[in-house]
């Protein structure tokens, strides 16, 4: 019985095999790199905006501008796509909330935003 090359585990039965390989790979690893910036960055704007809400209320307390302080602790980039709200509580105590717009590595994709809400003191 004869028997064929690519039986006998010669080389060249595998030839492309690693180029097939990689051609399947690279994508799944981009993709999974790309997955962990982008909730690294998710991340990031949601402690921003915790950090904008605090300072918002500490200037609310004080009776500064509340929009100012808090964007400014958001930095440009972060506080173009930012709301900040203020709002009384019917205990008698003020709170901050701040909406920060997730950046996003893929612009087509609609970005979603993160909140985060403090108090003033009193």
């Amino acid at each position: 019985m004869r028997s064929v090359p690519w039986q006998q585990g010669s080389p060249g039965g595998t030839r492309g095999q690693a180029s097939v390989e990689l051609v399947v790979v690279v994508p799944v690893v981009a993709l999974a790199c790309a997955a962990v910036v982008q909730v690294g960055l998710a991340a990031h704007a949601w402690g921003a905006a915790r950090d904008a809400a605090r300072a918002g209320a500490r200037a609310a307390a004080v009776q500064a501008p509340v929009r100012a302080a808090a964007q400014r602790m958001l930095g440009d980039d972060l506080a173009r796509g930012s709301t900040v709200r203020t709002r009384d509580d019917p205990r008698g105590a003020g709170q901050v909330s701040v909406r920060v717009r997730v950046p996003m590595l893929l612009p087509w994709i609609p970005a979603p935003t993160v909140a985060a809400d403090a108090e003033v003191p009193g």
